[in-house]
């Protein structure tokens, strides 16, 4: 898997600029592609279905069965198919551990009610679920237990790490459409190969575990996590943070609306949505490579103090801000005047969408 922009180019309609130069050091003016200005998605008007499915009897019957390690059950009311498919979209994210269910879903009529049928798996036999189920949390527990103890930031930081870090994207699953195995928690957890869902189901899933709000929302043909960190919500996309040539990245750690819509759009069915408004815990904000404009003294002065530490992830309020940076760092080899820089040979990505550069010493 060729990493994060292959991920990002298929998981999207739109094409999505992220670029890894190899930079030697010390240099004379270098060649870069012009940066390309996003074009903002509109947001939907969102139907959620939460409220709507936790106050019916017949959801409730659903899932008590259906988490019984069954792929059917019956239920009290006479079915839909729309009603069963929000249904299914809803128990995902109540139940993110959801796994046994197969390729299509429908509702037979019965007496007093409807049978519901999600198919066969064809990936699994029904008798071993049990054990399957056991393997699951086995592997959630020991992600747990090892998360340090920190606050709910650091806790989201150490499990979006670690997910990525134990996680191969499932490519051959995603060209050939194939994605309800990699689609769900235990393929990343306990496979460790998943496509986006997969990520965004176990990421949910451990928040769920450690008491930290969280669910899955979709758009775009991909999917993603929004999470709850100190009573503000914020979006967070593991998938797009697994570039197989860096360590995790961070540009879609905790970002808000204005982000997302540079880069993608929702349904505009959704089991739950909210509004993500804050940057006050974004990782840039937080680590202190925010910056409102391109000051060439503030930004050398940041990349310094990262040299140490072999890598050094910087974003920018806006688009004019961040052309000027690429050019002044990279175009006009701004950068070899940081300490430590102008002597070594460096690897930089850049995300046009996101205004970001994560830069390798």
């Amino acid at each position: 898997m060729p990493g994060n922009i292959l991920k990002k180019s298929t998981a999207l309609c739109a094409v999505l600029m992220l670029t890894g130069c190899y930079v030697p050091m010390p240099f004379e003016k270098y060649e870069i592609t012009a940066p390309v200005e996003p074009e903002l998605h509109t947001m939907p008007e969102i139907e959620c279905v939460a409220d709507e499915m936790h106050g019916k009897e017949w959801y409730s019957e659903m899932c008590s069965q259906l988490m019984e390690f069954r792929n059917s059950c019956t239920v009290s009311e006479r079915m839909k198919t729309k009603e069963i498919g929000n249904a299914l979209l809803q128990m995902k994210n109540d139940y993110p551990e959801f796994f046994w269910y197969g390729r299509s879903y429908y509702a037979t009529t019965v007496t007093d009610g409807s049978e519901i049928n999600l198919g066969t798996p064809d990936w699994f036999d029904m008798d071993d679920l049990p054990e399957m189920y056991e393997e699951l949390v086995s592997k959630a527990d020991e992600l747990i237990e090892s998360i340090p103890d920190g606050s709910d930031y650091d806790k989201v930081l150490y499990v979006h790490d670690y997910i990525i870090e134990h996680t191969v994207y499932d490519m051959e699953a995603y060209k050939s459409n194939d994605t309800i195995i990699s689609g769900t928690a235990y393929a990343c957890l306990v496979d460790g190969l998943a496509v986006c869902e997969g990520y965004a189901r176990a990421f949910q899933y451990i928040m769920n575990r450690i008491g930290i709000e969280s669910g899955v929302c979709s758009g775009s043909n991909h999917a993603w996590n929004y999470v709850n960190i100190d009573d503000e919500y914020y979006w967070l996309d593991a998938t797009w943070d697994d570039n197989e040539e860096t360590p995790p990245q961070h540009t879609y750690f905790l970002f808000n609306d204005d982000m997302l819509l540079r880069t993608r759009t929702l349904n505009s069915t959704q089991p739950d949505y909210h509004k993500c408004t804050s940057t006050n815990s974004n990782y840039f904000v937080v680590n202190g490579g925010y910056f409102d404009e391109y000051n060439e003294d503030s930004v050398i002065e940041y990349i310094e103090s990262k040299v140490d530490s072999g890598r050094c992830e910087i974003m920018f309020a806006d688009f004019e801000n961040y052309k000027s940076a690429l050019y002044a760092l990279f175009s006009d080899a701004k950068i070899r005047k940081a300490d430590g820089v102008g002597s070594s040979e460096l690897k930089y990505y850049r995300d046009d969408d996101m205004f970001s550069v994560d830069i390798i010493f």
